[in-house]
């Protein structure tokens, strides 16, 4: 005569059992992601990295950062071979994985963007091919990709930072009297106001050396009236901006001033921006009849409702330090401007 179970019991077994299989499909979240702004783990054999396709890559990540006083640049690469990558260096935030094999999915060379593989927040980039000349050509034809995604990212990911403690009063106080709205570092302080200029100043210490030093940042914004598509152009940004600075933002010694270094030309650029027409620009400020100086990033945007250019642009001053993370952090900054639409 057969057993027969009970049917509560049979209940309970089939609901276990059910239970274990979805936790065996459910996906374990993923850790946080390491290492330091402004690095790339590059993952590959020592003979890739010490040949034409590492040349490749040290060209692209190693060019210039745009517009600063010293070579820095824009990304400082980290070799890993490829035995070397468990788990430690797996959650790393950049991460180019190179892999170089004669089969099937490798007979065309592919560079692909991946996020989030190993770790929340994380950039991976796969490249594959059959040899390493074939992948360098790859890499070559989308470097300007690449580098724009990955700076962006870590512009992004300072905006996120930020947005972790920001200061409320005075993001509030800027949305009421002048419009617009901008994430700003809790240790933020007004400087200046008036209805043409505001001057927001962040004052840190750092150190080096076994010695702390003053490390500045400030953000201004400015107003002016919207006449002619021209006020976009390079020249006029650059006359409103030396004007407005010449006016408003005084250097240490008397007759002295903040204005645009021009023995290194700045850069310009069109760009969309919440919709609207932009420019920006990238370049060195200098103290006129002083010695202090530094980079600058500045973005001017259309204010339809008013019928007005609006400016945000920020600086760095930190002599004793390097800039590109700073100035990183600067225009995520200034990217998180927000027109109030007039009446809202």
């Amino acid at each position: 005569m057969p057993i027969r179970a009970p049917f509560n019991l049979l209940l309970s077994v089939l609901l276990f059992l059910a239970a274990c299989g979805s936790q065996e499909g459910a996906r374990m979240p993923l850790p946080g992601k390491v290492g330091a702004s402004g690095e790339i783990v590059v993952v590959a054999d020592e003979a890739t990295w010490n040949g034409a396709l590492g040349d490749t890559l040290r060209s692209i990540f190693g060019v210039p950062y745009a517009v600063l006083p010293q070579y820095e640049p824009e990304f400082d690469l980290v070799f890993l071979p490829r035995d070397e990558f468990d788990r430690f260096w797996k959650p790393h935030r950049n991460i180019i994985h190179i892999d170089l094999a004669d089969r099937i999915d490798t007979q065309e060379p592919s560079v692909e963007i991946y996020r989030d593989r190993f770790a929340s927040g994380q950039l991976f980039v796969a490249g594959k091919g059959r040899t390493a000349a074939e992948l360098a050509g790859r890499f070559h034809e989308r470097r300007g990709d690449l580098l724009s995604i990955f700076h962006r990212e870590e512009v992004d990911r300072f905006g996120e930072l930020v947005a972790l403690s920001v200061n409320e009063p005075l993001a509030r106080d800027l949305a009421e009297r002048h419009g617009v709205m901008l994430t700003l570092p809790r240790d933020a302080q007004l400087a200046q106001e008036s209805e043409e200029f505001v001057w927001i100043d962040r004052q840190m210490t750092r150190m080096k050396g076994g010695n702390n030093h003053d490390v500045q940042q400030g953000i201004f914004i400015y107003f002016e009236p919207y006449t002619s598509d021209t006020l976009l152009s390079m020249r006029a940004r650059l006359r409103a901006r030396n004007a407005v600075l010449r006016r408003h933002v005084e250097g240490p010694t008397p007759g002295s001033f903040m204005t645009t270094e021009m023995r290194y030309y700045p850069t310009y650029e069109e760009v969309a921006f919440n919709g609207e027409f932009a420019s920006e620009l990238r370049g060195l400020w200098r103290v006129e009849n002083d010695y202090m100086g530094g980079p600058f990033y500045s973005l001017t945007t259309y204010d339809a409702s008013r019928g007005r250019l609006v400016t945000v642009e920020g600086y760095a001053y930190a002599p004793y330090f390097d800039k590109r993370e700073y100035m990183r952090e600067i225009e995520a900054v200034v990217r998180s401007l927000v027109v109030v639409p007039l009446g809202s």
